[in-house]
C-alpha cells in the first residue's frame, strides 16, 4: 500500500507540472509574449487541476453513484466553474487583487463577448472530456477508443492474466438483505475493489451477478506482482471501510478468488451491443481455480504456472495445495494458496 500511495502522489505532481506548464506554454505563445503571462498560466493551470482533483475525489463518485446524465452535466457545468475561478484568482493576482474594480465593472465582465465565447468553449470542451471519461467509467478504460479505431475488429492472440473474484455466501446475504439491499451491498463493495484494480494497472473485464472478472495484459500484471498487489490491496481496503459496512449492512463482505493466466483470444464481440471479449482454456480454468476455493477452504489460490513467472520473496506465504483435476478435462493443474507475511502491506 506504501507503494501504491508513493506511486499516486509521484503520478499526481507529474500531472500537475505538466497541467500547469501547458497552461503557462498557452498563455505565453497565444496572449502575451511576457515572462509574467507565462507564470500566471502556470498558476491557473495548478489551479484547476488541484480544484478538480478535489472535485473528483470527493464529489464526483456520489454524483456517479446516482444519475449518469445528471452527474454529466453536473460534472460539466463543475468544471467551467472551476476554470473561471481559477482564470479570475490567477487575474486577481496579476492585477493587484483589485477586487473593487472587477465588483464594478462585474455586469459588464459577464455580459461581455470574450465572457460568452470563454464559456462556450469551456462548456463544449468539459462536456467532450466529461462524455469520454464517464463513458469510459460505464464501459470500461478506453472501450471507446479502442472501438473507434478497430483495435479488436479482428481477433487476436494475446497473453492475459484472470483474477475471478467472488464474494463469499452471497446467498445467503442476499436472503438477509433482500434484492435491493444485496444490489446496494454490491455496488459499494465493487466500488471500493475498484481503487485496486486502478492502482495495480488492471482492468474489470465484466460483472456476473455477485462475482467480478478481472484482466491485467501479461506484462503489466506480472510487473512487481501486481495481480497479487490487487488481492491483497483489496483486502486491506474492506478491512478499512469495515465499520461503514456494518453501520449499513450489519456484517463485512468477504470474498475469495482465483488467480491464472496463459494465451487468450482476444476480439470484439455483438452488433446492437458490442463488448470486447476474450476467449479461451485459461478463463475456464481460473474460474474453476476460484470455485474450488470453498472445497480447499482458501481465500486466495493462483496457479504454480503463473507463481512461477513472478518474485514472491518475502513477502508472501505460498502453500503448495498440490494438483488439482477439473471435471472435463483430462490433465491436472498444480496450484497454490497465497497469504500476505503481516507487515507487508503493499
Amino acid at each position: 500500500m506504501q507503494n501504491s500511495r508513493f506511486n499516486k502522489i509521484k503520478t499526481s505532481i507529474l500531472q500537475l507540472l505538466i497541467s500547469g506548464l501547458l497552461s503557462g506554454m498557452f498563455m505565453y505563445f497565444f496572449l502575451q509574449k511576457l515572462p509574467i503571462v507565462f507564470f500566471l498560466g502556470v498558476l491557473i493551470g495548478s489551479l484547476v487541476y488541484i480544484f478538480i482533483r478535489l472535485y473528483d475525489t470527493f464529489v464526483k463518485p456520489f454524483l456517479l453513484l446516482r444519475n449518469f446524465f445528471l452527474a454529466l452535466v453536473a460534472n460539466t457545468i463543475s468544471y467551467v466553474i472551476i476554470i473561471a475561478f481559477s482564470a479570475l484568482f490567477g487575474m486577481g493576482i496579476f492585477n493587484g487583487f483589485r477586487f473593487g474594480y472587477y465588483l464594478t465593472n462585474l455586469s459588464g465582465f459577464i455580459l461581455s463577448q470574450e465572457m460568452l465565447y470563454g464559456l462556450t468553449f469551456g462548456l463544449t470542451l468539459s462536456f467532450v472530456f466529461n462524455s469520454y471519461t464517464m463513458f469510459n467509467t460505464l464501459l470500461g478504460k478506453n472501450f471507446l477508443i479502442k472501438l473507434l479505431v478497430g483495435t479488436y475488429h479482428k481477433p487476436f492472440e494475446e497473453q492475459r492474466i484472470f483474477m475471478f473474484l467472488d464474494l463469499k455466501s452471497s446467498i445467503s446475504i442476499a436472503e438477509k438483505l433482500g434484492h435491493k439491499k444485496f444490489l446496494s451491498l454490491l455496488n459499494d463493495f465493487f466500488y471500493d475493489l475498484a481503487e485496486a484494480v486502478v492502482a495495480t494497472k488492471g482492468e474489470i473485464y465484466k460483472y456476473v451477478g455477485d462475482e467480478a472478472i478481472i484482466t491485467w495484459k501479461m506484462k503489466a500484471g506480472l510487473k512487481e506482482n501486481r495481480c497479487l498487489v490487487c488481492f491483497f490491496m483489496m483486502q486491506e481496503k474492506i478491512s478499512l471501510n469495515k465499520q461503514k459496512y456494518l453501520s449499513k449492512y450489519g456484517l463485512v463482505p468477504e470474498f475469495k478468488a482465483g488467480l491464472h493466466g496463459g494465451e487468450i483470444v482476444t476480439g470484439e464481440m455483438g452488433f446492437i451491443k458490442k463488448e470486447i471479449a476474450y476467449l479461451g482454456d485459461v478463463l475456464n480454468t481460473t474460474a474453476r481455480i476460484e470455485a474450488s476455493c470453498n472445497e480447499l477452504g482458501e481465500a486466495f489460490i493462483v496457479s504454480d504456472d503463473l507463481l512461477s513467472k513472478m518474485q514472491t520473496d518475502e513477502k508472501y506465504t505460498i502453500k503448495s495445495l498440490g494438483e488439482i483435476k477439473f471435471r472435463g478435462k483430462k490433465s491436472s493443474l498444480a496450484v497454490s494458496s497465497v497469504l500476505q507475511i503481516a507487515g507487508n502491506s503493499q
